[in-house]
């Protein structure tokens, strides 16, 4: 019976020990318990290991015999369990650690608090149902940690309407800020620093860092930076399911707002891309009356959005050959395009007025063009003089991670587009490590995500795209970048060139492997620890 007690506890132990991970992976997903549900159910192995056999065996030996030395080594096997558990996590780092915020805390408590209730019903359970129950208390600890934060939701609603009224009313303290609401599938965030750094020069900005554009996200953002010297607020706004976009916009009330593009993004949750344009939407039919939509012509997702008549309007493009069928005249447009490896320059036209600015930037790539016109068209908006601009762009830098570039060891090249990946963005970065000057062309990729039933489609015409432009190809895994593989084998691409990783450490030793000097390497994407095979 001492032994039973004691390796009880011990299970309990290791169980909430084990909570921590289960608790990592939920923080990742955004605490969204169906998404996580759904995570588990596509694969069992994620979260029940192999190794795990062990720890049945020793639940059995303890708690299906009286023999003492057969207990013994049950106890000796779970801890052995435990032991694999703990050499598995600590061999894999993880690449976003777990953030042990009030609500990760809180989760801990009531799971700890689970646990030792459960713990009570193993010890008063009859044979064989204690067996039973200590089997799955801790090969399904997932459980245990869902149906926490199902007990913990009327508390962290309270808690979260606390902190949004709160922000509500700073906001309040400050009518005459300009708040500029800033969405779409690609590009947000670059839109985003670029707005800020040009705006910058001139008024005192607040924006949403780093990737801060969710509703908790805008909220800390005011309550931990607002000032009531702030003149601007650029209010990042991402969404994952129909709504969210509105209820930001309502939250904040922009008076100015831009939809950077819609595309094929977050499809696992939106289901359809027709929700994704309605979602997106969201920014301009619920901006506030008499503001002003700044509208990327070149998206035709986002010119057949419905019209308001108490919004101002102002059109751009940096697309030279728009469709004839477009009755829409881009206000402001460019030409004289000249892209380098260095950076971007390009004439900026007033289309009304015919007057022209010619502008640089030290950004790479085609798409970060409509990211800098859509910053000069809001500062023109907001007051700027049009001969202020130059220098206003004059010193943008990549953000990191975001096709951004630098030099290693003065040998060889890396294009760092790791942050995310998207079928525009990923055929961008591809265009630009083509331009770049060099010996090999060299990308490094998991493929992309979130692409809901487009997946196959989108990742195999990223694979014919890599083929077209690079000399050696390193994909991070081997099930999840199949349809990159096909796409591939479709354009006879040379096998010997491929290189399939099991995960990222293997992918950067077999670059070790073929680098020479003056390669060009791409970093396209970087998946979170929820998507490891």
């Amino acid at each position: 019976m001492l032994i039973k007690s004691f390796a009880l506890i011990l299970i309990l132990i290791f169980t909430w020990v084990k909570t921590h991970t289960d608790v990592h992976r939920f923080q990742l997903i955004g605490y969204f318990g169906g998404h996580y549900l759904k995570w588990v159910s596509e694969d069992l192995k994620r979260v029940v290991k192999p190794h795990e056999t062990i720890y049945i065996i020793g639940v059995l030996l303890i708690f299906m015999s009286d023999i003492l030395w057969l207990q013994l080594l049950g106890l000796l096997l779970i801890s052995i369990d435990f032991y694999f558990f703990h050499l598995i996590k600590t061999a894999y780092p993880q690449k976003k650690k777990l953030v042990y915020t009030p609500r990760v805390k809180r989760l801990l408590i009531t799971d700890l608090v689970l646990l030792s209730i459960i713990g009570l019903l193993i010890n008063a359970a009859p044979f064989p149902f204690e067996v039973a129950l200590a089997l799955f208390v801790y090969l399904f600890s997932f459980l245990w940690l869902v149906l926490s934060n199902i007990f913990n939701k009327p508390i962290e609603t309270a808690i979260n309407n606390y902190y949004y009224n709160d922000a509500e009313r700073l906001l309040k303290k400050n009518p005459e800020m300009t708040v500029i609401g800033i969405t779409g599938s690609y590009g947000k965030t670059s839109t985003k620093n670029v707005l800020y750094s040009m705006l910058s020069k001139d008024f005192n900005v607040l924006m949403t860092p780093e990737s801060f554009n969710t509703k908790m996200g805008l909220t800390r953002t005011i309550r931990e930076g607002l000032k009531p010297t702030h003149q601007i607020f650029i209010a990042e706004m991402g969404a994952k399911v129909v709504g969210e976009i509105r209820e930001l916009v309502e939250f904040v009330h922009p008076t100015m707002g831009i939809i950077t593009s819609i595309g094929p993004q977050h499809l696992e949750t939106f289901k359809t891309f027709e929700n994704i344009v309605s979602t997106k939407g969201e920014m301009f039919k619920y901006l506030e009356k008499n503001g002003t939509a700044f509208v990327n012509v070149s998206d035709p997702n986002i010119v057949s959005l419905p019209k308001r008549d108490d919004l101002n309007y102002v059109y751009f493009s940096v697309e030279d050959d728009l469709p004839e069928s477009l009755e829409i005249i881009p206000d402001y447009r460019i030409e004289s395009i000249a892209i380098n490896t260095s950076g971007s320059s390009f004439t900026l036209v007033h289309t009304p007025t015919s007057k022209k600015v010619r502008l640089g930037t030290g950004l790479l790539g085609r798409h970060n063009l409509s990211n800098v016109v859509a910053g000069a068209a809001m500062a023109l908006s907001l007051g700027v003089p049009m001969e202020r601009l130059p220098a206003l762009t004059a010193d943008l830098k990549p953000v990191e991670h975001r096709l951004s570039y630098r030099r290693v060891n003065d040998f060889y090249t890396i294009l760092d587009d790791a942050f995310n990946s998207n079928p525009v963005g990923s055929k961008m970065a591809l265009e630009v490590l083509g331009q770049f000057e060099g010996n090999k062309k060299i990308v490094i990729t998991p493929g992309m995500i979130e692409l809901g039933d487009r997946h196959f489609e989108l990742n195999k015409a990223f694979g014919e795209s890599i083929a077209d432009t690079c000399d050696f190809t390193i994909l991070v895994g081997q099930n999840q970048t199949r349809p990159i593989q096909e796409g591939l084998a479709a354009k006879n691409y040379d096998q010997s060139k491929l290189y399939i990783a099991k995960n990222i450490s293997d992918a950067f030793s077999k670059l070790s492997e073929i680098i020479e000097l003056d390669d060009v390497v791409l970093l396209e994407n970087d998946l979170p620890d929820t998507f490891n095979e």
